[in-house]
C-alpha cells in the first residue's frame, strides 16, 4: 500500500507490505528495500470484471507466499538495474 503526499500524487511518503505491516523505506521517493508491486486489472469471465487490484509486499512476505508455490516464479538475471 502506498501512501502518497496530499498536493503530489507522484510523491511516495510511505510504502506498507499488504501483508505484514511492515514500513517499507523511503528516502527522496525511491524504495531503498526489496518490495513486489503487483497490480491487475480483471476482465470479462471473471467475478471481478473491470475492477483493478494492487499491493505491495516486502521480500520476506514475498518469499513466504512464493515458497508455498508447486510451481515457483520464473526467475531471470538481468545484467542491468535501472
Amino acid at each position: 500500500m502506498r501512501i502518497y503526499e496530499a498536493q503530489k500524487q507522484d510523491e511516495i511518503l510511505t510504502v506498507i507490505c499488504n501483508k505484514c505491516k511492515k514500513a517499507i523505506k523511503v528516502e527522496g521517493n525511491i524504495i531503498k528495500e526489496g518490495l513486489f508491486e503487483a497490480e491487475y486489472r480483471f476482465g470479462y469471465f471473471s467475478n471481478k470484471d473491470s475492477e483493478v487490484h494492487s499491493f505491495d509486499l516486502c521480500e520476506d512476505c514475498y518469499d513466504l507466499i512464493t515458497g508455498d508455490f508447486l510451481i515457483p516464479p520464473e526467475v531471470t538475471e538481468v545484467s542491468e538495474i535501472l
